[in-house]
């Protein structure tokens, strides 16, 4: 038997992808698989308190690139250099599980903040 309960962060991560949702089904009745996918790069864009880092990041170790940085020529795109780029990424990479790791320290910190105001 299966307990969706069981499990705060999916928890908290559905509530936060419902409300989103909900904002833009208020013009657009009926239309939520048209507006999941620009909720969900919402969500996976944005850094979270617990961790203070990205979904997007905290997966594939850099951060996404949104689509108004390369509209727009951000200093992002007009620096971009392919070589400098792969071995920039690569050092990223090598950084990840630290990252990840920094972010489940700042994750359990802020959770034994919150067990200790409750108690």
């Amino acid at each position: 038997m299966e307990h969706p309960q069981a499990n705060g962060q999916t928890e908290a991560a559905n509530k936060v992808i419902l409300a989103g949702l909900k904002k833009r089904l208020q013009d657009a009745k009926g239309a939520w698989a048209e507006e999941l996918p620009q909720v969900l790069w919402a969500y996976r864009t944005t850094p979270q308190s617990a961790t203070r880092e990205t979904p997007f990041r905290l997966i594939y170790g850099v951060e996404a690139m949104i689509p108004v940085e390369i509209s727009k020529q951000s200093p992002r795109v007009i620096l971009h250099d392919e070589i400098g780029n792969i071995q920039g990424h690569k050092e990223e990479l090598e950084l990840l599980p630290k990252v990840r790791e920094q972010a489940q320290i700042r994750e359990a910190a802020l959770k034994q903040r919150m067990t200790t105001r409750v108690f």
